[in-house]
């Protein structure tokens, strides 16, 4: 009993609280674009920071920003130390090499295995689904490969599933 009551009450309570907020139409924001501040700049290192979560925050290559602030231990970083975030030029002034942007072959699939290309795809034989396999994940001896791929993410964007000892995962 007081349970019903006490439900009258917080639903008389939302109707008149609804009546007190004017109705107006409902605007589409549009989607929230991520964009990287500008290079370069310092970042100061807050507790439980990594090279590698500061370096992804960042945009940049975990190697990068240990080259940029010439660190000779990434894993001894502390809160407070501050780090400069560039891809151009390091701590000191020096340039920092450009990687050369290198063409990924077969980026939906290849039959053969491109040299350094070792994500495989399997068919599974009764419903024909579409699994791959990283090099880590192969726990039963598997036939050869029915396509490679060069990255997770190429198998991912052709539509694959990744395959796991506990089955297949969409991710």
């Amino acid at each position: 009993m007081k349970r019903g009551l006490l439900l009258i009450i917080i639903a008389g309570f939302l109707t008149a609280c609804h009546s007190m907020i004017p109705a107006s139409p409902v605007q589409r924001l549009p989607a929230a674009e991520i964009t990287l501040t500008p290079t370069p700049y310092f970042y100061e290192v807050q507790s439980g920071d990594t090279i590698w979560s500061i370096a992804r925050k960042a945009g940049l290559d975990a190697d990068t920003l240990v080259m940029a602030n010439e660190l000779k231990r990434p894993d001894a970083i502390h809160p407070g130390d501050r780090l400069l975030i560039s891809s151009k030029k390091s701590i000191s002034g020096r340039l920092l090499p450009t990687p050369t942007p290198t063409r990924i072959p077969c980026l939906h699939g290849c039959m053969q295995p491109p040299s350094g290309c070792v994500v495989k795809g399997y068919h599974a034989r009764l419903d024909g689904m579409k699994l791959y396999v990283m090099p880590g994940d192969e726990i039963y001896d598997l036939p050869q490969a029915a396509i490679w791929f060069c990255r997770q993410q190429d198998a991912r964007d052709a539509d694959w599933l990744h395959w796991t000892p506990t089955g297949p995962k969409a991710e």
